[in-house]
Formats: structure tokens, sequence, C-alpha cells
């Protein structure tokens, strides 16, 4: 008999679309639904990777992959052992999206557009008859006699016997108070992947201007990485500061964001 159950999915992102369309792929009596706050779908995928959508990164060795992760490695690790990236490639090729791996092991649709990944997973909750309800924003959530009860913005009540909460971070620590009320315990959120402000430094005269290969530290630390570096008008952006903020998110954000650092343009250099 059909919808026995029902899973409901909260954001309707990369994630939550996935977690959606593969629940009620595997299980055709299950009633899956997508809760999104906003009026957008898949908005981040929309615009990740310039447009391009980098969906997955050309590692395939789990060690070797969960190390690249600032916070969590060891969680991520037993993730990889039941789906890994070779998963992820398989699993968009099967459903007609070819990857292409790039020079520095990202991996795009070979079509260079994200619409091409939204596509994909929007064909796959209309084929499995995944519900999406858009602006329904979750207030509440508590265990009730068997069920999850769901309390929306707009006065609306849910029941489900499943919930995915796939909705992303959020700013500030009591955004998290309907998941803590469920007995979670919640880390303090601290940015990350963000990009350098350097007010009024002569650097910025030289936006636009990409490094191949730079070398940043941050003066009285440990922290230090190396990748492609963008001078923007406001100061610095790429792969090489964006990593370097992820692994020094929290240590950043003890000094404020008050900080110097050493650039060496020459890293590639022979």
């Amino acid at each position: 008999m059909k919808n026995n159950k029902t899973l409901v999915v909260i954001g309707g992102g990369a994630a939550g679309f996935f977690c959606a369309v593969n629940a009620a792929r595997l299980n055709s009596s299950l009633r899956v639904i997508i809760l999104e706050k906003s009026g957008k779908l898949l908005s981040k995928v929309k615009v990740s990777g310039g447009g391009r959508c980098n969906v997955t990164h050309a590692c395939f060795e789990v060690l070797e992959l969960s190390k690249r992760y600032p916070r969590g490695e060891h969680f991520v690790r037993k993730a990889f052992h039941q789906f890994f990236t070779t998963d992820t490639i398989d699993w968009f090729k099967e459903r007609g999206v070819r990857l292409k791996e790039e020079a520095d092991g990202r991996m795009f649709p070979v079509t260079d557009s994200s619409q091409t990944i939204i596509n994909c997973l929007m064909k796959e909750a209309n084929t499995y008859a995944v519900e999406i309800l858009m602006n329904r924003e979750v207030r509440k959530l508590k265990a009730g006699s068997g069920k999850w009860e769901l309390e929306l913005g707009n006065n609306e009540n849910l029941l489900a016997d499943f919930v995915c909460v796939a909705c992303g971070g959020f700013p500030k620590l009591q955004q998290f108070d309907w998941l803590k009320e469920t007995g979670h315990t919640i880390v303090p959120p601290v940015p990350s992947l963000f990009t350098f402000n350097i007010p009024k430094h002569p650097v910025t005269q030289l936006m636009g201007v990409v490094v191949k290969e730079a070398t940043i530290k941050i003066q009285s630390t440990k922290l230090k990485n190396t990748g492609p570096l963008l001078i923007t008008h406001w100061g610095m952006s790429g792969p090489c500061v964006l990593k370097l903020s992820a692994w020094g998110a929290r240590e950043l954000q003890e000094r404020n964001y008050d900080f110097s650092i050493n650039v060496n343009w020459l890293t590639d250099a022979k």
C-alpha cells in the first residue's frame, strides 16, 4: 500500500533533495515531503562553482578525502564508506549527467551549467512523486505519540514518521533552539569559507588579478595554505583564501578577525 509512512525533509537544497529523491526511489510505499522555508529551490546549487556547480572532488581514497575536512574528519570517513566520490559520479551518470575533472580536482557537469544538476534532481523528484512545499519554515519539532510533530511558521502542522534535517547552518546560536529542544547539542557556529577584507590597502588597486598559485600564512599561527588567489576591490578571495578561512574558522573568530598575513606570490616560480 502507498503512503504507509511519511518522511519529511527539512530543506530544499542539495542535501535535502538528494535525501528525498533517494528515499522515495528506494521505498515506493514512503510518502516524501520536502519543506523549503523560502520561495526558491536549490538556490545555492544554482550559484555554486560560479554557476557551473562543482559537484564533487576527484579524490578516490576515503582516508585522503576525509583529511580535507577541517572538522568532522572521523564522521565523514564513516559516511564515505557508505557513499563515496565514485558513487556520486555513478549516480549522476546513471541519470544521464556526466561529470568532468579539472586540473585542481574539482568535478563539474560536462555542460558547465549548474542547471544540469538542478534539472536532474527536479526530474528525480517528479519521477518518484516527492511533494515540495515552499515558504514553509519549521518553528518547532517535537516527538509525539509515535510520530514527529512539525509546527510551521504559517500556523500549519504536519505529522511525520521520519524527519531529515537538511536545512544547512544558521549564523546565530538561538536559531538552533528548535533543534536543541529535541535533545541535540549544538556547537556554536562561526563563519567559514570567507574572503579577507583589507580596507584601503593598495593591493586592492589590482582587483581582478589572479595568481595561479600563491601561499598565504597567517602571522602568529600555524595556518597556511597554497592555491589560486584572487585580488578583489575589498581584499583577497579565491580557493587559497577560502580554504584557509575554513581551516582557521574558530581560531580567526577568537581573534575577532583582526590578523596580519604574509603572501608568497612566487610559490609556483621555477
